[in-house]
């Protein structure tokens, strides 16, 4: 049987393994088919690699993980397989970042960790800054735009990225990183392999690492940590084995200010950023660099200042007097917190650094197994639990205390005495979170029958089960504004209203449940020149929702946690009422739903070797994305349909010792998507449907290898994303220079104003958003690496540049294109016993480029106000430096 082989140099290990996909079932099923040889020979190109496979994928390898800044998020790793972009919040990666595929967003795609589902259970969010320490990959793979078969998940509608973790080796060693770097950055990592002990050759690991660095605007710190540990097992000489690993990661977090339109407008004056919609598209991130020293300065202040930069404490409590605590208007100077170093004079009091916060604890416990029940026939079974437990939208509220949640309707209430002075007259900072707790369960199964060498068949079942329990216990701050608990009420103290019960924000329970049915066949014909594949994935979803609060008909659709808001004036109305005649002071009861979502989706694919390295390859896959618990709480009455794509790869490669090429045709179409956008000032998300997608492109790729010390890779993506109808939210979209009572407005519906009568670029700024470009998709990607290896000095450098990338659905703002450059530095301390210590340089942003990163997305830029869209800058240039001991 003929294979193409693939030679790649990898850091940790040096024995031939699979380019193994995300569960033992895929990786039983692809073994015989797409091999990476990790050895030690002097052939192949390094780091980032091609397989040869029925769809466009790439792979990313130990040794070129190992060369990026340490500690990196994982998905930063990624970014050089053409088709991908992912942009972070920080040069270290811990306060997290977003991810884009082929135009598809990180909620789209179905990131996997030894066969873990990463993706949250609620909303299909990947948090980066909670993923494993890098030293412990093995290889990652991606699946550009298709599913595997077996794929966990009612989400990956554009593709996945799975993480495979190392297995022990069979030898006792020890790796110690210590790091420091740009803003303070410190960082100690240590793995101990056990090697074979014991009657039975069991072998192991163990690791832990410890992160800590200062927010690189503002006065915030990151502070995070995990632990992580593997046992294995070998059962005989076959292959079998049973495996079991464990992961735990805590994040401590300060938010990040992000500037809106209306914060770039008050820097630069609407020439640059108009304050009506009269011309377009406006263009954001083209600044000067003193213009970009003031964005960044739009920062949380570290705590509260008078005019004088003193620090301001919580007044004490005076009965029979109204108190306040600081905010952005108050009369007098020394009510108001000043942000010395920002360009804004004041700050609210509700974005201080102590109660803008995003904590979270995640851990997983991960089992693996391989059983030989007969001759060719073989099952894998991968159990596995997740606890995550996170504050997402955490932030301040300055809350009355007569407000009408603390008195909940009770007759005759006054309210509550926050500071116990003994009058209900003051207004307090209090901390409002937005609280997820989630325990999940899942288990993958696969049996594998090889009936013959060119014949392989493999039924699966997958289940996997969420409790999804959010809530937002409300709680105290102490007198100088600080939460006493990163989880706010929940492990705190938290704020009891008039009924005695825990004040709450939000309070809802949810069940995801899937179960899924998968089958696949691999036949090899014509001599093993033509493999192909025929899979089928069956998943029945379930979202058993229970809304414990009140849901608004109008407005933003965040509940309404009150135990009599009848009492309050509000009204009770019925289910099936039209939105658009309801009223500011309607309410959705407290209610129960369960929505379930089936489909049959087909994953085909076929590769032919027309000689011994050039090959062809074509797939058709069609993906779900089943709603998001928050699409479905906002809309209780209205059926909300899954989103569904269709997607066709055509390609080619070329694979030789020395180079490696692949060029692929793509084409997605989308159907129902809906986008999502949070506005951190409202702590509240926004769905608009934007109905119909249609998407192509190319994406390439390759890495070529001239002479032993000189390794190249290159990538170039081009994407045409464009919407296909015209929005419509709710049942009207109003185009009148009146705009109706926003009372009978539904949460969905926005008001447009008239079409502008002047300027030279006009747009439709009532929703007309068919023939737009698809929101934060860049048209073109295009970058490379070049790598100089004299033993022991290796030198890196990487390039990337991505396009202009559009804010809004009506494209009337639009994100300038940015260019950045990494480099990496290595001398290996070969005099150290075991010639794996080194000491390495890493220059993040090393042309200091200023550009925006990851987008908070709107319909126009004014359709629901001046809040969004938002942006986040990019971080300025950062120098790392470890010393890696390895024996």
């Amino acid at each position: 049987m003929k294979k193409f082989v693939l030679l790649c140099t990898t850091a940790m290990a040096v024995m031939p393994t699979a380019a193994y996909a995300q569960s033992t079932g895929t990786v039983e099923t692809e073994k015989d088919s797409i091999v990476i040889t990790g050895t030690r020979a002097r052939k192949g190109t390094d780091g980032i690699v091609i397989q040869d496979s029925t769809k466009a994928k790439g792979l990313v390898t130990q040794e070129y993980i190992a060369k990026q800044s340490p500690g990196q998020t994982l998905l930063n790793t990624i970014n050089y397989i053409p088709g991908v972009n992912f942009t972070q919040n920080d040069p270290y990666g811990s306060s997290g970042g977003n991810l884009r595929i082929r135009g598809f967003d990180g909620n789209r795609v179905s990131v996997t960790f030894d066969g873990v589902p990463l993706n949250d259970s609620g909303n299909y969010a990947v948090y980066p800054n909670q993923q494993l320490d890098p030293e412990l990959v093995e290889q990652i793979n991606v699946n550009l735009g298709a599913t595997d078969v077996d794929s966990p998940t009612a989400s990956a509608a554009g593709g996945t990225v799975n993480f495979r973790s190392l297995i022990p080796s069979n030898n006792f060693g020890v790796l110690a990183d210590a790091s420091y770097g740009t803003f303070d950055f410190r960082r100690v990592f240590g793995m101990v392999q056990t090697g074979a002990f014991g009657p039975y050759g069991t072998k192991a690991w163990i690791a832990g690492s410890r992160n800590i660095y200062d927010m690189w605007r503002g006065s915030g710190k990151i502070d995070k940590w995990q632990v992580n540990a593997k046992i294995y097992q070998a059962l005989g000489s076959g292959g079998d084995f049973i495996s079991l690993a464990g992961h735990y990661n805590q994040n401590r977090n300060n938010n990040y200010n992000n500037p809106n339109l209306s914060d770039l407008r008050t820097l630069f004056g609407t020439t640059e950023v108009p304050s009506s919609p009269t011309e377009f598209p406006v263009v954001v991130g083209d600044y000067s660099s003193s213009q970009w020293r003031q964005i960044n300065r739009i920062a949380y202040p570290g705590v509260c200042r008078d005019a004088s930069g003193n620090p301001v404490t919580r007044p004490v409590g005076v009965n029979g007097t109204a108190q306040s605590d600081p905010g952005t208007g108050a009369t007098s100077a020394t009510n108001v917190c000043y942000t010395p170093d920002g360009p804004f004079a004041s700050q609210a009091v509700t974005n201080l650094l102590g109660v803008q916060i995003n904590p979270s604890n995640t851990g997983n416990i991960r089992g693996q197994s391989r059983f030989t029940l007969a001759d060719g026939l073989v099952l894998t079974v991968d159990p596995t639990y997740q606890y995550v437990l996170a504050n997402g939208g955490g932030q301040g509220a300055l809350l009355k205390e007569s407000d009408d949640l603390l008195k909940q309707g009770v007759a005759g209430s006054q309210g509550v005495d926050l500071n116990r002075d003994g009058d209900y007259l003051d207004t307090l900072l209090v901390g409002r979170p937005s609280i997820t707790n989630t325990n999940r369960i899942t288990v993958l199964s696969s049996l594998v029958w090889r009936m013959d060498p060119n014949n392989t068949f493999r039924v699966a079942y997958t289940y996997d089960r969420a409790h999804h329990r959010q809530t937002g216990e409300y709680s105290y701050t102490n007198e100088n504004f600080n939460l006493t608990n990163p989880f706010f009420g929940r492990n705190g103290t938290p704020l009891l209203s008039a009924t005695g019960d825990v004040l709450q924000n939000r309070d809802r329970t949810s069940i995801a449940l899937l179960n899924q049915l998968s089958g696949q066949y691999i036949g090899k014909f014509i001599d093993d020149r033509l493999r192909l594949e025929i899979g089928v994935r069956s998943p029945w979803f379930v979202r058993d929702l229970d809304q414990h609060c009140y849901t608004p008909v109008t407005g933003s659709g965040f509940p309404l946690c009150i135990a009599n808001p009848v009492a309050l004036g509000y009204h009770i109305v019925p289910t099936d009422i039209d939105p658009t005649t309801a009223g500011s002071k309607d309410l959705w009861a407290p209610f129960k739903a369960k929505y379930k979502y089936h489909k049959i989706l087909p994953n085909i694919g076929a590769t032919f070797a027309i000689n011994q390295g050039l090959s062809v390859f074509a797939s058709y896959a069609k993906g779900l994305s089943a709603p998001r618990t928050d699409n479905l709480y906002r809309q209780p009455v209205i059926s909300v349909k899954p989103e569904t794509t269709d997607s066709f790869d055509l390609g080619t490669r070329y694979i030789s010792g020395r180079f490696q090429a692949q060029a692929t045709l793509w084409k997605i179409s989308y159907k129902n998507r809906i986008v999502t956008s949070y506005d951190p000032d409202t702590n509240t998300s926004i769905d608009r449907n934007v109905g119909k997608v249609s998407s192509w492109g190319f994406d390439g790729g390759l890495g070529v290898k001239p002479v032993h010390h000189l390794n190249l890779i290159g990538l170039l993506s081009y994407t045409n994303a464009k919407l296909k109808d015209d929005i419509l939210i709710g049942a009207v979209n109003y185009n009148s220079a009146s705009p109706p009572p926003a009372s009978t407005l539904s949460p969905f519906e926005f008001y447009c104003s008239a079409i502008p009568t002047t300027g030279t670029k006009k747009v439709n700024v009532c929703g007309k958003t068919d023939g737009k470009f698809v929101v934060e998709t860049p048209k073109w990607q295009y970058g490379g690496r070049v790598e100089v290896d004299f033993k022991p000095v290796t030198v890196g450098i990487q390039a990337k540049h991505v396009g202009a990338r559009w804010a809004t659905d009506v494209n009337d703002v639009k994100v300038k294109g940015y260019t950045t450059v990494d480099m990496d530095a290595r001398v290996g301390l070969d005099f150290i016993p075991g010639k794996k210590s080194y000491v390495q340089l890493n220059v993040i942003n090393l042309l200091n480029e200023h550009y925006f990163g990851n987008l908070s997305t709107s319909i126009n830029a004014y359709g629901f106000g001046n809040s969004a869209p938002r942006f986040t800058p990019v971080a300025s240039r950062a120098v790392t430096g470890t010393l890696t001991l390895g024996f």
